[in-house]
């Protein structure tokens, strides 16, 4: 585990969630890419996959990548990825900036993010 991140997996009836905390980067990064992965790869076992990302501090441009990369999979794989990211907070901007709030479903917080099962 990164000191600059930490990262859950939580089952709810329907949604797989993976919780962040801290700072993603170059260095931090795999921490998060591994669990969406996890989920991911558990296929059917959850219709959504849920990317919270509420209690992060810092996105860089390899955090963009990876979820990014996830919503790929997750789609290609049958599932929906909702992320949810509250507006004014650091990956709510990076997204923003970086154009990739057009290809992602984002939510502010998980409540809303369930309104998004498939």
């Amino acid at each position: 585990m990164s000191p600059l991140l930490t990262v859950s997996v939580e089952r709810v009836p329907g949604q797989e969630i993976v919780r962040a905390w801290g700072e993603v980067d170059l260095g931090s990064v795999s921490v998060l890419a591994d669990a969406m992965d996890a989920v991911i790869d558990r296929g059917s076992q959850a219709a959504t996959v849920v990317v919270d990302l509420t209690e992060v501090t810092f996105m860089a441009s390899a955090g963009l990548s990876a979820v990014v990369e996830a919503n790929q999979r997750a789609r290609m794989a049958g599932l929906s990825l909702v992320v949810v990211s509250p507006q004014g907070s650091a990956p709510r901007r990076a997204f923003s900036v970086s154009a990739v709030d057009r290809v992602l479903v984002l939510a502010e917080d998980l409540t809303s993010a369930s309104s998004h099962r498939r």
